[in-house]
């Protein structure tokens, strides 16, 4: 056993929950993340799925020239105009129940009330005093 493989078990059995050693390859894994913290504080479970790096630009020219897209960014902006489109639409058709839900109780309302208006009317003594 030689003295690089001797560290190597010796690091992973120093930190088993951060790497995994297979083969010789040390590859660390989002599940082994302390994952009630990152839920506690509202993060994704994977770190290198959002945030700036993924967000941004890999670099940007001196007079502020557009930069063309990166790796599936493209993707990401037309997934989330999607997502907008789709929440956009929803929403006015809730906007839209809402208003005909008014509309039909207001209508409910008038017919009641126009009801009650066509059922009592005065009679008797109210039509004798008044002549």
């Amino acid at each position: 056993m030689s003295l690089f493989t001797t560290i190597i078990i010796l690091r992973t059995n120093c930190c088993t929950n951060l790497t995994v050693c297979l083969n010789k390859f040390h590859t660390s894994f989002p599940i082994y993340l302390n994952q009630k913290w990152r839920a506690a504080k509202n993060l994704a479970k994977n770190p290198n799925s959002t945030g700036l790096l993924v967000t941004l630009s890999d670099y940007s020219f001196k007079n502020n020239k557009p930069v063309a897209y990166g790796s599936r960014q493209l993707k990401r902006i037309q997934k989330h105009q999607d997502y907008m489109r789709k929440i956009i639409q929803l929403v006015e058709q809730v906007d839209y129940a809402v208003e005909r839900h008014a509309k039909l109780m207001k209508e409910k309302e008038e017919q009641k009330q126009k009801f009650l208006d066509s059922q009592l009317k005065p009679k008797g003594v109210l039509s004798i005093t008044s002549k």
